[in-house]
């Protein structure tokens, strides 16, 4: 399956075609304003994607994720990144318009090495739930 991702005209977000078919497993790195760093999604969180769509740069909110309750995610990636672990592990359910999907939720902080207790970014783990 093959998704497109173009940016719309100035202060436009980006147009997702397909993205309510599209479910969302693999890992994203994002900084604290939910820009997308890196990604390495998977499809139907089995294998990675051969083709995958270049997320980098595009904000993960409003841009990249496909699920309807994207608000209660960044609640969740915004109460991790103002807190001390270094990583935590959480069960959510991704609101999408075909149903929900259950999964698990891996935050966890990258940091520079020449300051070990700034976090440069938040690498986050999305797979299905048992």
């Amino acid at each position: 399956m093959t998704q497109t991702v173009t940016r719309t005209g100035t202060g436009g977000g980006a147009k997702r075609e397909g993205a309510s078919k599209r479910k969302l497993f693999g890992l994203v790195e994002l900084d604290s304003a939910g820009t997308v760093l890196y990604t390495r999604f998977e499809a139907d969180g089995a294998a990675p994607l051969g083709v995958a769509p270049n997320y980098t740069g595009l904000n993960f909110y409003t841009e990249v994720a496909p699920f309807r309750n994207v608000a209660e995610f960044r609640s969740l990636f915004d109460d991790f990144s103002r807190g001390p672990q270094p990583a935590h592990s959480t069960d959510f359910t991704c609101d999408y318009e075909d149903g929900p999907v259950y999964v698990r939720v891996l935050f966890a902080r990258i940091r520079e090495r020449s300051q070990a207790d700034v976090t440069k970014s938040i690498l986050v783990h999305i797979r299905r739930a048992n």
